[in-house]
């Protein structure tokens, strides 16, 4: 049996809130008899069997009119009507590796209605877009905060590279960036201990340059 997702502030929207009854009532029908790509085959008919009411086309407010596309149609073809709104509530984005998505957009391919929603659709290229669109201001607006807190702290600008190359180094996957992947994180800290750990690794360094002059000489 199928199921529809219906929004349930629809009685909030002015448009709706002032059809008659009836009209109300063939909204709602039309959003619940159209097809999972939101296209409707023409049966008033049928629509004043479930309703209960006879249907008079011209009582139909423009309101409801301007929700659906008249689709165009081959001779002796069913006459048919597309509701663009339908797709943004049931589905969202639709998105071309999802299963159920595909279909909706084969159907709406199949009646020449993709133009009305090109924006809703994702394929998988403009997804891996996105992905390198949001790892790049990721990876920005963290070397902001390193640069100000190495300007704050006058610490060497060649550390501050070095720490920056270092946390921004991508996974397999390249979804993540190294500091991305830390259980806790602090900037703060993490630069207060990368430069310390520094000047220690130096000064063993310096000791032990020491030690081997005074052997040497």
């Amino acid at each position: 049996m199928a199921k529809r997702f219906i929004d349930t502030k629809i009685w909030d929207k002015a448009w709706y809130r002032k059809l008659d009854p009836k009209n109300k009532l063939i909204w709602i029908y039309l959003l619940t008899k159209c097809d999972h790509a939101g296209i409707w085959d023409m049966d008033w008919e049928a629509a004043e069997f479930f309703i209960g009411d006879k249907i008079d086309l011209e009582d139909i407010p423009m309101v409801i009119w301007d929700k659906m596309v008249l689709i165009k149609r081959k001779k002796n073809e069913t006459v048919q009507y597309f509701i663009p709104s339908f797709i943004d509530y049931q589905y969202g984005i639709l998105k071309e590796n999802s299963k159920p998505h595909l279909s909706v957009i084969k159907r709406l391919g199949e009646k020449n209605l993709k133009t009305f929603i090109n924006n809703s659709i994702i394929t998988l290229k403009d997804k891996d877009k996105v992905k390198d669109k949001d790892m790049d201001k990721r990876e920005e607006e963290f070397k902001e905060g390193v640069v100000r807190i190495f300007k704050e702290k006058e610490y060497d600008k060649k550390e501050m590279i070095k720490f920056m190359n270092f946390w921004t180094e991508k996974n397999s996957s390249k979804t993540r960036m190294r500091f991305e992947l830390q259980k806790t994180w602090d900037t703060g800290r993490r630069i207060s201990n990368w430069i310390n750990n520094n000047n220690n690794w130096n000064k063993g360094k310096n000791n032990e340059r020491k030690k081997m002059q005074f052997k040497n000489g």
